[in-house]
């Protein structure tokens, strides 16, 4: 159960985020949600999978809409397909139960974390690289 207290930090982490922490942000929440959905899907707690696979797409859908085409040219491109294909994972594991693709989906978000965390580590990359412009995003949940 999460207190005021930890929602205001969170709300707080999230406003003074600079745009690639914001974007590592969704992935791990996006990867927590992945993880909480496949052992509601083991339990047989369906609605729960449910609610936990509608907020996961959520934020790739919030990923996916937020990137900058104009300027992440090829590299957004790339990134849009990725999203796509995460979406349709958590679509399939949503309906038909199959955790394979919860695995296939939490995979390419895990590299791609990894990839924004090197960005983030090198300041002259991550002053080049707004490709996403994130909105008011919910993290909780």
């Amino acid at each position: 159960m999460e207190t005021p207290q930890t929602k205001l930090y969170k709300k707080m982490q999230v406003e003074t985020a600079n745009p690639v922490s914001l974007v590592i942000m969704l992935y791990d929440r996006a990867i927590v949600l992945l993880d909480k959905a496949k052992n509601e899907i083991a339990e047989k707690q369906y609605e729960a999978k449910n609610n936990t696979l509608n907020k996961t797409s959520d934020i790739i859908f919030e990923l996916l809409t937020t990137l900058d085409k104009d300027k992440g040219g090829e590299i957004a491109s790339s990134l849009a397909n990725l999203y796509n294909f995460v979406l349709r994972e958590i679509t399939d594991a949503n309906t038909n139960l199959n955790t394979k693709a919860l695995d296939n989906a939490k995979k390419i978000l895990s590299e791609l974390k990894e990839s924004w965390e090197s960005i983030k580590n090198n300041k002259e990359i991550e002053a080049k690289s707004s490709d996403h412009v994130i909105s008011n995003l919910n993290l909780s949940g």
